[in-house]
């Protein structure tokens, strides 16, 4: 297996807050250079209160490249500025850092660095107030949170009901899921409220048999049982990522709590092969008996994709032969799809005056190695832009009360086609992460 490793060393030094950026170096072990390609998110946990001081501003952090002895990036001939230039780098709350893998640069034989497939980097503070990158506008009153990177719509998330679109039985009115959710040029690549399937919701997550006890019910055709808001723990926004962390209740009969759902999305900044956005759902009981399931003779229920119409519409599922440690698994959805700008009204399905665009392009979903079952079969309904990896299947798999169940996926928005070549290196950054040393 194939790692990518993050060393955090502390030159032997006081460290504080004044003295941070001469201190803190990242040494970056990616030997086949696929974090690199991939334009991957790379985080490490560190010891903020020690590293950093008090005072610190999360925005106005950034890595600088050192190459050679003298680690002075504007002593290598032959890279270009940009390469020469600093990373956005932002820490969480909790102490994570995080950060895109930048490409490696184009005269490699000209940097001397401190081992095979190693990078080092330099933290510095930046000189002025930093401006957040990305940006997250709350509705706290309908609970709708709009990602934003500039001016460049990225997502929504519903949290709250989501009223339904002309025609549609209010029935069907539901939240808990992502719509829209942008292209790179702001086109919406989802749907919602579909008339064939009004129950389908852009991305979302949910299980067509919902059990307690004897009964079962179901989530995902909104009979029965509802996911409400209790809280959005954290709305975080930086230089690299918007993060929000949301919490909320599945409602049985929409009145007995049988299930918290802890939901953190992060959306990252656009890099130069696209965007991610990581979806890490948890599920816990609050009541004895519970299990969700796929819908029996069916199989579909899960993370699952509905996307908007397109034109010249391609699936690309990839399932790597079972002996490969681990097995590769990833599907990708592309198309021309409607305009490069975002609806009016985003909460409706369709609508007047949106023009094609004229550029492919697409989102894959990569599930985590970690996922149980993975690889979960994938299920495509392409007469229904709707595309799933289906856990659990046709199986029910009970939900504990001291015990989480997590369900980890990765959105890889790109523009053109699906690339089997780009797909296989943004799957290897996201199933083998990298792993975090610290040493003073």
């Amino acid at each position: 297996m194939r790692c990518v490793s993050v060393l955090i060393s502390f030159l032997l030094l006081p460290i504080v807050s004044q003295a941070m950026a001469g201190d803190v170096i990242l040494t970056v072990s990616d030997p086949d250079g696929i974090a690199a390609q991939a334009c991957a998110p790379v985080s490490v946990k560190v010891d903020s209160a020690k590293v950093f001081g008090p005072g610190v501003q999360p925005g106005r952090l950034r890595l600088v490249e050192r190459f050679g002895l003298a680690h002075r990036p504007e002593h290598v001939e032959g890279l270009t500025a940009k390469q020469n230039g600093s990373i956005p780098a932002q820490l969480e709350a909790d102490g994570t850092l995080w950060w895109l893998m930048p490409p490696e640069p184009l005269e490699r034989s000209t940097v001397r660095t401190p081992g095979p497939g190693e990078r080092r980097f330099q933290l510095t503070i930046a000189d002025g107030n930093a401006s957040a990158a990305l940006t997250i506008k709350a509705d706290e009153k309908q609970k709708l949170y709009d990602i934003a990177e500039g001016q460049l719509p990225v997502l929504r998330y519903n949290q709250g009901t989501v009223p339904v679109s002309q025609g549609i039985d209010p029935k069907y009115a539901r939240g808990d899921y992502i719509f829209p959710l942008y292209g790179l040029a702001g086109e919406n690549l989802t749907d919602d409220y579909p008339k064939d399937h009004p129950h389908h919701r852009g991305v979302w997550w949910s299980w067509p048999v919902t059990r307690w006890g004897k009964e079962v019910r179901d989530i995902w055709a909104v009979r029965g049982v509802w996911a409400r808001p209790v809280a959005m723990r954290r709305a975080e926004c930086g230089p690299v990522m918007a993060v929000l962390e949301a919490e909320n209740v599945w409602k049985w009969g929409d009145k007995d709590p049988i299930v918290r759902e802890e939901v953190v999305i992060r959306a990252f900044r656009q890099s130069a092969i696209g965007r991610y956005v990581d979806i890490e759902v948890r599920l816990t009981a609050l009541a004895d008996g519970v299990a969700i399931g796929g819908r029996p003779h069916g199989g579909y229920g899960g993370f699952s994709l509905r996307a908007a119409p397109v034109q010249q519409q391609v699936i690309t599922v990839h399932l790597a032969p079972s002996d490969s440690k681990p097995v590769g698994a990833w599907l990708d959805y592309s198309g021309i799809f409607a305009g490069d700008k975002p609806r009016s009204n985003p909460q409706q399905s369709g609508g007047p005056g949106l023009e094609r665009g004229k550029d492919r392009a697409g989102v894959a979903i990569l599930e985590h190695i970690s996922n149980p079952d993975y690889p979960n079969p994938i299920r495509q309904y392409p007469n229904l832009n709707c595309v799933m990896p289906a856990f659990p299947c046709e199986r029910e798999v009970p939900l504990a009360k001291d015990k989480s169940l997590v369900l980890k996926h990765r959105l890889w928005i790109h523009s053109g086609g699906a690339d089997e070549k780009r797909l296989a290196q943004v799957w290897a950054s996201y199933a083998m992460p990298p792993m975090a040393k610290i040493s003073e």
